[in-house]
């Protein structure tokens, strides 16, 4: 009966996450979310068929969907993820695809159709008890291959994130290690090595590891404007600015050793000529104040410029340029305070892009960045992007002519 509720409760747990972890993934479309939504599918299944063992007795049915959910399609699930998350090559995440794909298929045919003989019991069962050495065997490679992929892969993320040039590895390192534990306790789970009440509890702690690791590798809800400044400018967002200072950088003039904003001349309209009266001499420490001299208009404010070098991931070129032809299209639609946006490929460099934008003003540059659209390529193209360079541009003269090029409905 113990046993039976924490089952339940870690099955409600799995649920819920794999249903926060669907509707992330449903918004940033990432492969690796994809495969990690699979890997907790398959551990709700199996904490569901465990939940029901425990409180109405196993059987061949429970048995398959513990082992189809919890040892084969998990941890190779899992597997796939991490891969996804920090291969740069295309080629290697195409094998990984390939092997995950096909592996399943061919091994979850087996599990659910191969005979099981044995009597079952309230105890959670043992694999080994009741399939035959060919279903075994299988799971038995696809376990030896997940613990073997997964620390190659956190090793590989710890070497690269100790050098300053892979800013990238560094920013997964923490999930590639939570989602690496998450990957051991699955196997002792699903293995039998463990009674039925540690082995919910190391399903329900995987199933809890891989959602933390799948939102570490995602924009925090409470720092999302941050994060997002941060990436789309290359430099962390500007402290608020307290009251009375100026938003145009311009310098301040001190009072009475305070600090008070330069104030713009007000408008001259037409007033009375004052009256040549005469005046009573000042007495004590009394003093005639002279008339303020008047101040020239303040001239308009300066526009403002922005060249960005987004230097790409190796076989990410296509991803991102859809997301830059977005971000094109959403700017001349919806953006009329950039003046020019601008996506430019390097020639015989292919993983470089170097973006080239024009804002009104620096303040429409600073509200530029917490539109919707923006965030959007921010959050989806982080993914594709090793490193981002950006230069701030102040403008001192221009010329800008129509470009034929750029007349067509898409310029991509």
């Amino acid at each position: 009966m113990v046993n039976g509720i924490f089952a339940l409760l870690a099955t409600v747990a799995a649920l819920i996450g794999n249903g926060l972890l669907v509707s992330r993934t449903y918004t940033q479309r990432l492969p690796y979310l994809v495969a990690w939504s699979l890997t907790l599918f398959g551990l709700c299944i199996a904490l569901g068929a465990m939940t029901i063992g425990f409180f109405a007795g196993f059987g061949p049915m429970l048995l398959r969907a513990i082992e189809l959910g919890g040892a084969l399609i998990a941890p190779v699930w899992l597997v796939l993820g991490v891969v996804e998350l920090i291969a740069y090559h295309v080629q290697v995440r195409f094998a990984a695809w390939l092997f995950t794909v096909s592996y399943s298929i061919v091994a979850s045919v087996i599990v659910l159709f191969d005979p099981i003989e044995g009597k079952f019991g309230k105890a959670l069962p043992k694999p080994d008890d009741f399939y035959a050495w060919l279903p075994l065997t299988l799971i038995s490679v696809a376990h030896v291959v997940v613990v073997i992929a997964l620390v190659a892969c956190a090793m590989v993320t710890a070497l690269r994130a100790s050098r300053k040039a892979d800013p990238e590895a560094y920013a997964v390192l923490v999930p590639v290690a939570l989602v690496t534990l998450a990957g051991v306790l699955v196997v002792s789970g699903t293995r039998g090595l463990l009674p039925g009440f540690l082995a919910v509890v190391a399903l329900g702690g995987a199933a809890g590891l891989i959602w933390f690791g799948a939102v570490r590798t995602l924009p925090v809800a409470d720092n999302e404007e941050e994060y997002v400044d941060e990436m789309h400018t290359g430099y962390p967002p500007e402290p608020q600015r307290r009251s009375g200072h100026r938003l145009d950088g311009a310098a301040e003039r001190r009072f009475d050793g305070g600090e008070r904003p330069v104030m713009p001349a007000p408008t001259m309209a037409a007033a009375p000529e004052p009256m040549n009266m005469p005046m009573a001499a000042p007495t004590g420490m009394g003093y005639r104040a002279e008339p303020a001299p008047a101040q020239p208009p303040q001239p308009p404010p300066a526009m403002y410029g922005q060249i960005t070098v987004y230097t790409l991931l190796d076989g990410r070129e296509e991803a991102f340029d859809r997301l830059a032809a977005d971000a094109v299209r959403a700017a001349r639609d919806a953006e009329p305070d950039t003046l020019m946006y601008i996506c430019h490929e390097v020639v015989n460099s292919p993983t470089q892009r170097i973006f080239y934008q024009l804002f009104r003003d620096r303040t429409a540059c600073q509200e530029n960045q917490h539109l919707p659209q923006v965030k959007r390529f921010a959050a989806e193209s982080r993914t594709h992007v090793l490193a981002t360079n950006v230069v701030e541009l102040k403008l001192n003269g221009a010329k800008v002519l129509p470009l034929p090029s750029l007349t067509t409905p898409d310029p991509f």
